[in-house]
């Protein structure tokens, strides 16, 4: 018999069952055990419905008693949680500072982690095996399936396949690197991959200085110039995942000449003898500014950095434009490269410094693996 029309539709009892199950599993998520009565008053869903949803999870292999509650009057409750072997997210970097692979439990709690360094600069043919051997040995020390995985690095990253873009002066990978089919028979599944940036950028905007901002640019000072682009609380990739690159935006070099910004570093000498990335013990001692040739090294830095974000902040008009890596808090550049700023940008453009350090673009990976793993359990999109 239909429905008349004048009622309310409504929904049918598998989709209330579903989505009872979604809000007994997303409870779960939040705190690690709990009995169906402190379920009940979470979701405002009756003790009964509740129970039958226990029980589907339960025969499902996705809960599990885990005790008894005690020390209170009445019926001991029982604490249900979720089962260790329900599955894993893995997020793994790779860059400078070596290869990580991690593999954490859907609350986001350590299980597995291995640390494996690779040469600097390196090749394909070195980064290839430790990547896919630390990725191996993760998935097996895992209680359960991979649900969801994440690939940082440090370079460019075609969106569409997932491999490095090739680009001059890199200071990490000197070649190509794919990924994708690279983890995919460890994994289960493949990789979203993105560059090493882009995840600090992310994290940033979750965890860290840019908490709150929906429009901004990242700007990475380490051993290499990166930036990224964040647009409507995404990352912005380009047509070629080239996005961000600031390194070869045009700004001041010597005797007022247009230069890419890092042209300006090697005119400087602040670049390694043996390779294309910055000496960053040289740009930390010119920042210090103990003599007269390391201030003038330190104003012209200075005013290089300005003049490329003064550029980015007339193009795309940025909430702020966020400075992180390994040499953005040094007091110098944190005093002076605002006011640069200010003096350059038409626009006015507030400058933030980042939180969270060199961890930033492996944290990134790590919460958008878990993110996308709970949302794997839980079937929303």
């Amino acid at each position: 018999m239909s429905q008349p029309p004048d009622e309310p539709r409504r929904p049918s009892l598998s989709v209330v069952r579903e989505l009872t199950d979604r809000h007994v599993i997303e409870q779960l998520l939040t705190t690690a055990e709990l009995t169906r009565a402190e379920l009940a008053v979470r979701t405002h869903i009756s003790k009964p419905t509740i129970s039958e949803s226990i029980r589907r999870l339960a025969e499902a292999g996705v809960v599990e008693e885990s005790g008894q509650q005690l020390g209170r009057r009445g019926p001991a409750g029982t604490f249900y949680r979720l089962r260790a072997d329900v599955g894993v997210a893995v997020a793994a970097s790779a860059g400078p500072d070596g290869v990580v692979v991690e593999a954490l439990d859907l609350r986001g709690d350590l299980i597995e982690r291995r640390h494996s360094p690779v040469p600097v600069p390196t090749t394909r043919a070195e980064l290839d095996p430790v990547l896919r051997e630390a990725t191996e040995r993760v998935v097996a020390a895992s209680p359960g399936p991979v649900l969801a995985a994440t690939l940082s690095v440090a370079g460019p990253v075609d969106r569409a396949t997932g491999r490095l873009v090739q680009l001059p002066d890199s200071p990490f990978l000197v070649d190509s690197l794919d990924p994708v089919p690279l983890l995919q028979p460890a994994l289960g599944l493949d990789p979203r991959v993105d560059n090493d940036v882009d995840w600090a950028a992310l994290a940033e905007r979750e965890v860290g200085s840019a908490r709150g901002l929906d429009d901004f640019v990242y700007v990475f000072l380490g051993p290499g110039l990166g930036g990224a682009v964040v647009t409507g609380g995404r990352i912005a990739h380009g047509g070629r995942g080239l996005a961000g690159e600031i390194a070869h935006l045009l700004t001041v070099g010597a005797e007022g000449r247009s230069v890419r910004l890092i042209e300006a570093f090697a005119e400087l000498g602040l670049r390694r003898a043996d390779s294309l990335a910055l000496d960053l013990d040289l740009v930390r001692s010119a920042l210090d500014g103990e003599t007269a040739e390391d201030r003038r090294t330190r104003d012209r830095v200075v005013q290089a950095l300005a003049a490329a974000i003064g550029s980015i902040a007339a193009l795309l008009d940025p909430e702020a434009v966020l400075v992180g890596g390994p040499w953005s808090d040094h007091p110098a550049l944190v005093d002076l490269l605002p006011r640069a700023v200010a003096a350059t940008t038409i626009v006015p453009t507030e400058v933030r410094f980042a939180e969270l350090g060199p961890d930033a673009p492996h944290l990134g990976a790590r919460l958008a693996a878990v993110r996308e793993a709970r949302t794997v359990l839980t079937g929303t999109s």
